[in-house]
């Protein structure tokens, strides 16, 4: 036999590597980030509608595609909160929502939610 892997064979080759990430911007990150805090404030049984985010913080983790997001928001009720978000990115597309994992929450120091590792 020659050299030549068959085009089948090498199809599932390239199925098996793993595919890298673009990484994301800051902004990306954020954006993603504040929106799965929202999803979980306004689903999650916190019972609020509408919330307002200021201004927020990246730090990223020593984990490759984590990041902690810190941030604050008024909630429909006019309350300043603070919120710390870990979230990790699954999958390459990093525009697309369910690439993005909402790992960890906490509102103003409490935490309210927490799916993954410790950070």
């Amino acid at each position: 036999m020659t050299g030549v892997v068959p085009s089948s064979l090498a199809f599932l080759w390239l199925s098996l590597v793993p595919v890298q990430a673009e990484a994301p911007d800051d902004a990306m990150i954020v954006q993603m980030a504040q929106h799965l805090v929202q999803e979980q404030y306004m689903f999650g049984g916190l019972g609020h509608y509408h919330i307002e985010f200021d201004v927020a913080y990246l730090y990223p983790q020593s984990r490759p595609n984590y990041w902690a997001v810190v941030g604050g928001f008024v909630s429909d009720q006019t309350e300043r909160n603070t919120y710390v978000a870990a979230v990790r990115l699954i999958c390459p597309e990093v525009d697309d929502v369910a690439c993005w994992r909402l790992e960890k929450l906490a509102i103003n120091d409490t935490i309210i939610f927490d799916q993954g590792e410790p950070l």
